[in-house]
């Protein structure tokens, strides 16, 4: 090799070009019996596979946002549902501790005695009881007609098949008393019965 102008490099490829071997010009080495295949180019992702992916994407996030509305509206509910039971707990107690008012009286003002108990016990229910906050005293009411008992069962006042239109003065002196509380963007309903005597 000395002394004949060839590298070594070429002289190996000379040397496996003459022996009969496939060589490998671009890095000079024999490969004996391949073929080597040119790499692939990576095609990319065609605009149908895009839009797929945006629309599935899109799909997950329409689905999870609908799951987080359901669950805020879900707990708005359960939370006035509470705060209704609450106050008409606490109303329960201003009830049973006001005084009994008579149904055969009608104070001034009224047109009957169903209508004077009714509305005295929704004016100390007003005034004693704490509202929940954002919530107003005119969302507190006592359902018309306060029933009275005449020892076998509760009549409605107004009812004109109703023996009496009370009966204290009999001795039966129980009031079947009917509170209600409406949520303020008016969703939630809930009412209680209590029974009123002395």
């Amino acid at each position: 090799m000395a002394g004949t102008g060839v590298f070594p490099a070429e002289f190996a490829y000379q040397q496996d070009h003459e022996a009969g071997m496939q060589v490998n010009k671009d890095t000079t080495t024999a490969e004996i019996g391949t073929d080597r295949v040119p790499p692939r180019r990576d095609p990319g992702m065609s605009f149908i596979e895009v839009l797929v992916a945006i629309v599935l994407l899109g799909i997950a996030v329409v689905a999870t946002l609908t799951a987080m509305r359901a669950t805020v509206i879900g707990t708005r509910l359960e939370r006035d549902h509470s705060k209704a039971q609450q106050w008409l707990q606490s109303a329960i107690g201003v009830l049973q501790a006001t005084d009994r008012l008579d149904c055969d009286i009608i104070l001034t003002g009224y047109s009957s005695g169903e209508e004077t108990v009714r509305i005295e016990y929704q004016k100390a229910i007003r005034l004693l009881v704490q509202n929940p906050p954002g919530w107003s005293d005119s969302q507190i009411t006592v359902i018309r007609p306060v029933k009275v008992w005449d020892g076998a069962k509760y009549w409605d006042p107004y009812d004109v098949l109703a023996p009496a239109k009370c009966f204290d003065n009999r001795g039966y002196e129980l009031q079947l008393v009917t509170m209600q509380v409406t949520s303020p963007d008016g969703d939630i309903i809930e009412l209680v019965q209590v029974v009123k005597n002395d």
